[in-house]
Order: structure tokens, then C-alpha cells, then sequence
């Protein structure tokens, strides 16, 4: 099966054009905007584009767990990485309580062996709920460099940061922190003086680098899992 975009992506880029097209307006000669306008026009664009990142990141965890519990999928045929992120996320409070309390009786009743939780160690399960996307996600969802390599890699897939740059022939990784660190310094009100131009080039950026993800995830998906699971 020939890579295809996911629902998310194109979901992605269409909000994109969108605030892409906002922007562009400020350069109309018919548009009587003040300076200040402008710039407040751009840096919400650059916000926005960020928060729309986060959503892209949520709805394609989200397809891809609905395309395997809608299309019959086994456990053995989601990501081992994610299936063990799920079972630590379920015990893992019990664990903190024991370590507060050392009440090994409670331990015990709350990770006895019969649990639906160890269920996602059966490889010939149905695949239903046992597996969520916040168990991927988790607090990871702002899309800095780092959350990208611990959030994709709970998929199993290693450093997808360096993938990225490997796939794209260009150092796609510093054009991606630069954009983040424009987002930061507007959200601290310390952003340089922005232009249309900075908009069309940070935007671009953004959305070859989601063509990577998207790509690099399908891979993975097809090569670990099937590519009915795809979309």
C-alpha cells in the first residue's frame, strides 16, 4: 500500500492554509491594519499553529487505536512499547502508594495476578480498550523535541527526531526548535518583530516537518502492524 495521508495530517494542514491565509491578509493593500494589528495577528497565528501540532499529535494516536479495534486487531500487532507503556500506566500508582505507605497487603490486592490489566500481555487478544491515547501521550504533549522522541518512541519508533532529518536529506531539526523557540518567546511577550515572510517560512517549516511524522509513523505502522491499520 502506497503512503497516504493520515485523517490528522490532512486535518493538520487544512487549519495550516487556513491561518496561513489569515495572515496574508494583513498584506493586502486593502487591508487598513495598524502595525501593532499586524503583529498581533502573527504571533497568534504561530501559537495557534503550535496548538494545532498538539491536536495533530492526539488525533493520530487516536485514529490509529480506533483503526485497530475497528478492523480486528490482535495485541500482538500494536507497538510492544505501547502495550508496556499501558500496563506500567496501570500500576504504577499502586506502586507509589507502597512506596508511601508500605501497605503490602493493599499492594498485593491491587496487582493480583487475576487484574484485566495483565490481559495485555495475551499476543491473541482482541484488541479493545486496553490501550488509550493518553498512555502514549501522556503529559508529552507539547511538541518539543523532546516530548517527540518519548511520545513516538512509546510506538516503538527509536529517535524520531533524527529519523526526521535522515528522511528529509536537510536539518529539518533546527528549523523546528527555531519555530518553538519564537512560540516561547511570544508566549513570555519577548518576540522579535515579526513579517509575513517570517510567517510563510516558520509555517513551511512546520509542515514539511509533520510530512516526515506522518510518514515515518506509516512506516512504522505498516512494517510492525499492517497497512489496513493505517487508515
Amino acid at each position: 500500500m502506497p503512503y497516504c495521508k493520515s485523517s490528522a495530517r490532512e486535518e493538520f494542514e487544512l487549519e495550516l492554509e487556513r491561518l496561513k491565509k489569515l495572515a496574508k491578509k494583513t498584506t493586502f493593500k486593502s487591508a487598513f491594519f495598524s502595525y501593532d494589528h499586524e503583529q498581533l495577528i502573527y504571533q497568534s497565528c504561530i501559537f495557534l499553529l503550535c496548538a494545532r501540532i498538539e491536536d495533530y499529535t492526539k488525533n493520530l494516536i487516536d485514529n490509529i487505536l480506533y483503526n485497530y479495534r475497528q478492523k480486528g486487531a490482535i495485541l500482538s500487532e500494536l507497538p510492544e512499547n505501547a502495550r508496556t507503556k499501558a500496563l506500567i500506566d496501570s500500576q504504577k500508582v499502586h506502586f507509589k502508594n507502597f512506596y508511601n505507605n508500605t501497605d503490602e497487603k493493599k499492594l498485593i490486592e491491587s496487582l493480583r495476578i487475576s487484574n484485566s490489566c495483565y490481559k495485555l500481555i495475551l499476543d491473541n487478544s482482541s484488541f479493545k480498550s486496553q490501550i488509550n491515547s493518553y498512555n502514549i501521550i501522556s503529559t508529552n504533549k507539547y511538541p518539543s523535541i523532546k516530548n517527540l522522541k518519548i511520545l513516538y518512541h512509546r510506538i516503538g519508533i527509536q529517535d524520531i527526531v533524527k529519523q526526521i532529518n535522515i528522511e528529509s536529506k536537510k536539518d529539518l531539526k533546527t528549523a523546528f526548535e527555531s519555530f518553538l523557540s519564537l512560540r516561547e518567546s511570544i508566549a513570555h511577550q519577548n518576540s522579535n518583530n515579526l513579517t509575513f515572510n517570517d510567517i510563510e517560512r516558520h509555517f513551511f517549516n512546520v509542515k514539511q516537518y509533520i510530512n516526515y511524522i506522518d510518514r515515518i509513523v506509516y512506516k512504522h505502522i505498516c512494517k510492525n502492524s499492517k497497512s489496513l491499520f493505517w487508515k
